[in-house]
C-alpha cells in the first residue's frame, strides 16, 4: 500500500497524512486483493481479513472480538497477509508503470484502464515521477490514432507527392493532439484554482489525468469521422482521471475539464456556420451562375466548358483557384489535353506537367500546385496555363458578371478567341485591338488592377502583376 503521492509505504500506519509527502489517506480509499491484507487492531492488533471483492473488511465497523474495542476501516493498521509471499497485495496498479511486463501487455493493459477506468488508474498512479510516463504514452496514443494519416502521407510521398506532404502530415497527426491537450492542461487547471479545489499536487497532477485519459483519443483511427470520435471519447474519459487525481467535487471537475472541449466545438461549429452563411449570403447577393448548357453551340471543348463550370463557381463562391491546374479533374473530363495547345501538347506547369499532374491524386496535385503559387508575388493579375489565360485574380462575387474570368486562346492559327465572363461569354476570329482597354476600364471601375495586352502573355510565362498592366486612360471629369 503506497501513497497516491509519492509512492511512501503505508503499511503499520493510521489514516492521516502521508509521512513523505503530507497526502491526507485512508485505508478505505485502496483496493486490495482479497484476503490479501491483514486489518490488525489498534489496541490488541487482534488481524482481521478483507474479504470484500476490493479486499476490504464487510461490515467496515464492528467491536473487535478480542479487546471489544469499537474500531472502523481507518482507525486500523494495515499488514500484508503472511501467506501472500512474494505478491503484491494491492490490487490496482497503474500497468503503464508496471516494470515486470512486457511493453506490449503494458501498453494495451493501460490502454484498457485509460478507456475503461481512468479514474482508477490515476488513483494507482503516484503524482511524484510519473509526469514522463504520462507523456510517453499519451505520445504513443497520438502516434497509433495518426496511423492512417501516416499511411496516407507515405503513400503520398511514393506517388509523385514528394517528402513535403508526408512531414507535414505525420508532424501534424503528432503535434496537433499534443499541443491541443497541453492547451487542455492549463485551461482545466486554472478553472479547478478558480472554483477553489484542492489541487495539492499541483498542475502535473492534472497533466497526468489528461495524458494518462487519452486512451479514448485512438479512436481517431475509425475512417472519416475518426477525429471527431477520438477527441469525444477523450473528453468523456478525463474528467474521472482528473476527478481521481486532485479527490475534487464532481461538478467543478466536470465544468473545469469540459470547458475546453466545448469551446473548441463551439469555435469549430461557428467556423463552418459563418462559411456556410457567407456562401449563402454571396449566392443571395451576387449575380447568378449560368445554368447548364450555356455553351450549347459555342463550339468550346467540353473539357474547357468544364473548366469554366468549376471556374465560375468557385468564384462565385468567394473560393477562387489560385492557379487553374487546380481545376484538373480526370472524372469531370477536364483533362491535361484541356490545356494543350497545337504547338505542345503536353503544357509546363512549374517543374511538373499538366500530365503529370493529372497522374497524381487529388491531395498531391494539389500540393504540388500550392508549392508553385507559393512563390508568386501577392498582387497576381493573371496567369496563363497552356491556350487558357486566367484573369478571375479579385474579381469577387458581386462585381460586374461582365469582367472577364478567363481567355481561351485559339490552339491552332486562325481559331476562334473566347472571352469567358460570369454572366456570359463572346467570341471572336481574332483578338480586337481593344479589348485590353475596354476590360481594363470595367477593371478599374472595379477597383481591380489593369492587365497587360493579352498578346505579350506567351505561354510558359508570367504569372502577371498589377506592375505588368496598362491603365486606362484617364477620362476627365466634370
Amino acid at each position: 500500500m503506497k501513497c497516491p503521492g509519492c509512492d511512501y509505504e503505508l503499511w503499520n500506519l493510521k489514516a492521516g497524512p502521508c509521512p513523505e509527502c503530507g497526502r491526507p489517506f485512508k485505508p478505505s480509499k485502496f483496493d486490495f486483493l482479497p484476503n490479501a491484507v491483514k486489518f490488525c487492531c489498534p489496541r490488541c492488533t487482534q488481524p482481521y481479513y478483507g474479504t470484500s471483492e476490493n479486499g476490504q473488511l464487510v461490515p467496515d465497523e464492528f467491536d473487535c472480538v478480542s479487546c471489544g474495542l469499537h474500531v472502523k476501516v481507518d482507525d486500523m493498521l494495515l499488514l500484508p497477509a503472511d501467506a501472500l509471499g512474494s505478491r503484491a497485495p494491492t490490487r490496482a496498479m497503474n500497468p503503464w508503470l508496471d516494470e515486470s511486463r512486457s511493453t506490449n501487455r503494458k501498453y494495451f493493459s493501460a490502454l484498457g484502464m485509460s478507456i475503461g477506468q481512468p479514474g482508477k488508474m490515476l488513483e494507482a498512479t503516484p503524482a511524484i515521477g510519473s509526469v514522463g510516463p504520462a507523456t510517453t504514452f499519451a505520445l504513443l496514443n497520438f502516434v497509433v490514432a495518426g496511423l492512417l494519416t501516416l499511411a496516407l502521407a507515405v503513400v503520398l510521398a511514393f506517388t509523385g507527392g514528394g517528402l513535403g506532404p508526408m512531414v507535414f502530415l505525420s508532424v501534424v497527426s503528432l503535434l496537433l493532439p499534443a499541443a491541443y491537450m497541453l492547451l487542455w492542461v492549463v485551461c482545466t487547471h486554472g478553472l479547478l484554482k478558480l472554483f477553489r479545489q484542492s489541487t495539492p499536487e499541483g498542475i502535473p497532477r492534472t497533466y497526468q489525468a489528461l495524458a494518462f485519459s487519452s486512451g479514448g483519443y485512438l479512436l481517431s483511427l475509425v475512417p472519416c469521422f475518426g477525429f471527431f470520435l477520438g477527441f469525444a471519447a477523450w473528453s468523456v474519459c478525463a474528467p474521472f482521471a482528473v476527478k481521481a487525481a486532485h479527490g475534487a467535487k464532481a461538478w467543478p471537475v466536470a465544468l473545469a475539464t469540459l470547458a475546453f472541449p466545448g469551446l473548441t466545438v463551439l469555435g469549430v461549429v461557428g467556423l463552418y456556420a459563418s462559411f456556410f452563411v457567407g456562401a449563402a449570403a454571396a449566392g443571395s447577393f451576387s449575380s447568378p451562375v449560368p445554368p447548364p448548357g450555356w455553351a450549347q453551340g459555342s463550339g468550346l471543348n467540353p473539357g474547357v466548358v468544364a473548366v469554366v463550370d468549376e471556374l465560375r463557381q468557385r468564384v462565385h463562391y468567394g473560393a477562387p483557384p489560385t492557379h487553374g491546374a487546380i481545376l484538373l479533374d480526370p472524372s469531370a473530363g477536364v483533362t491535361h489535353q484541356v490545356f494543350a495547345e497545337a504547338s505542345s501538347p503536353d503544357v509546363a506547369i512549374g517543374p511538373h506537367t499538366a500530365n503529370s499532374l493529372e497522374q497524381m491524386d487529388r491531395f498531391a496535385r494539389d500540393s504540388a500546385i500550392a508549392a508553385i503559387t507559393a512563390t508568386w508575388p501577392a498582387d497576381v493579375t493573371a496567369h496563363r496555363v497552356g491556350r487558357l489565360i486566367f484573369t478571375h485574380h479579385g474579381i469577387k462575387s458581386g462585381d460586374d458578371p461582365q469582367l472577364a474570368l478567363m481567355v481561351v486562346v485559339p490552339s491552332t492559327p486562325g481559331g476562334t478567341w473566347y472571352t469567358i465572363q460570369m454572366s456570359g461569354w463572346s467570341s471572336s476570329s481574332a483578338l480586337p485591338a481593344f479589348w485590353t482597354v475596354t476590360e481594363n476600364t470595367k477593371r478599374a471601375a472595379a477597383g481591380l488592377a489593369p492587365l497587360p495586352d493579352l498578346n505579350t502573355m506567351a505561354s510558359g510565362t508570367g504569372p502577371w502583376t498589377a506592375a505588368d498592366g496598362k491603365a486606362p486612360a484617364s477620362t476627365g471629369g466634370p
